[in-house]
């Protein structure tokens, strides 16, 4: 899972839920690889942090405690010595603490808590295990954060329940698939609207692919009122979905921008362009509109 921002952007921060030993918790993978290299990993690991520390402190979690999990910790160390201490105390307290300090100073126990005592310098950004007085839910609350947030889902978190694969199921899988597919595209007015304005194109990629660009809203849906056309663009399935998660954005020059997360994907190359227009400028998308939503995080 990764961790989403409260602009609903996927951060570079893999997390998971569970049991290391007898401890359980939010495991927080560490930060790594060469910087701008195709094997930096987590590389939004200090605001993934600043995310869970305050949604914790929102949900009136008084007190946590983190431990360091990485391989060669586990190897050495016992369940007690893994503990940091932040302030003295292995409980690290959320009440009244402004949340970037507190994760400055646990980025520093993390550092000076060394496997190799003799090494130099010290990683801040360890894989840890953040234990709080939560269930499993909870803690994905504190990942996901709000509740009506779209929430990617990455074949590592699906769990297979089934018992056999029955080929009698195949009719109703495409009949459910059927109706999935037509839901995503959008009313069928409001998309014919936008095939008809965008001429059958998709804004960003230029696609002339009808079954899969959809109608996608600006202002998300919220009754007939918000299948205005100028709140709509037609999108390619793919770039619709980055849109919905806050990966990719538009700002008021109808400049595409990008998210850092995905910076070193093929989407990077619509980073700074300008999307495809209707020729009729009462269709062009509503700049409020646009401006109602947080642009990506981006640097250059």
């Amino acid at each position: 899972m990764n961790v989403i921002s409260e602009d609903n952007e996927v951060l570079n921060s893999l997390v998971s839920i569970r049991n290391i030993e007898k401890s359980f918790g939010l495991v927080m993978e560490s930060r790594g690889g060469a910087i701008g290299k195709p094997n930096e990993r987590n590389t939004d690991y200090s605001i993934a942090l600043d995310t869970l520390l305050q949604r914790l402190k929102n949900q009136n979690v008084k007190s946590i405690r983190i431990s360091i999990v990485s391989s060669l910790a586990l190897k050495i160390w016992d369940s007690q010595e893994r503990f940091i201490e932040v302030d003295g105390s292995n409980d690290i307290s959320l009440n009244d603490t402004d949340i970037r300090d507190l994760r400055k100073k646990i980025s520093k126990a993390q550092q000076d808590k060394k496997e190799d005592p003799e090494s130099k310098g010290g990683n801040s950004t360890k894989r840890i295990l953040i234990e709080a007085d939560l269930n499993k839910d909870s803690w994905k609350n504190i990942i996901f954060g709000q509740e009506d947030k779209t929430i990617p889902v990455a074949e590592t978190d699906i769990e297979d329940h089934s018992e056999e694969f029955s080929p009698e199921d195949t009719e109703k899988a495409k009949e459910k698939v059927s109706r999935s597919v037509a839901l995503r595209r959008g009313q069928p007015n409001f998309r014919k609207k936008l095939l008809s304005a965008y001429e059958n194109s998709c804004a960003v990629t230029g696609t002339t692919f009808p079954p899969i660009l959809e109608a996608a809203h600006i202002v998300p849906y919220m009754g007939e009122n918000t299948n205005h056309i100028t709140n709509g663009i037609l999108l390619r399935a793919d770039i619709h979905t980055l849109f919905d998660l806050g990966l990719l954005g538009i700002n008021q020059n109808y400049e595409l921008i990008v998210a850092n997360s995905i910076k070193y994907t093929e989407y990077e190359r619509f980073n700074g362009k300008k999307i495809n227009l209707p020729k009729n400028k009462t269709e062009h998308p509503s700049l409020a509109a646009l401006e109602s939503r947080p642009l990506p995080r981006r640097s250059n």
